[in-house]
């Protein structure tokens, strides 16, 4: 259910926003994930909040290559995921992980908010498509 500022609700069972450059999440109340100064994005995957596996972000990437290969190769993840082909690590292991790509980052790119959602293509493509093979339940 989408709640609205004047709240107004709407059943529905996807909810599209696209951020364009300036990433900010208007739709979570405050204090949910907030990323608008620092765009600190704790995604598993640059795609699943450890906290709330069910909430997917897709395209939310800044790739040396082309994005629409890889935002397909996410969606088909997320379509596993939620077709229950393939599971999610623990919340323990997503956070190691999203920790340990947060520091290559910072290696590999400036230090900088606009860097913080900056992927190699191959790397990461590669890393999905091995969720995608590893993981089956």
């Amino acid at each position: 259910t989408i709640v609205f500022e004047d709240n107004s609700t709407q059943e529905t069972d996807l909810l599209i926003y696209a951020t364009g450059y300036k990433i900010t999440f208007p739709f979570f109340k405050d204090g949910f994930f907030n990323v608008e100064q620092s765009n600190d994005l704790q995604l598993y995957k640059r795609v699943v909040h450890p906290d709330f596996p069910g909430l997917f972000f897709l395209a939310l990437i800044q790739p040396l290559g082309a994005i629409m290969p890889l935002a397909e190769i996410q969606s088909k993840w997320i379509g596993k995921i939620l077709s229950k082909k393939v599971a999610l690590p623990s919340k323990q292991k997503m956070e190691a992980d999203i920790e340990k790509e947060k520091l290559t980052n910072q290696k590999r790119y400036n230090n900088s908010p606009r860097h913080t959602i900056q992927v190699d293509f191959y790397p990461y493509k590669f890393a999905i498509e091995k969720e995608m093979k590893n993981m089956k339940i």
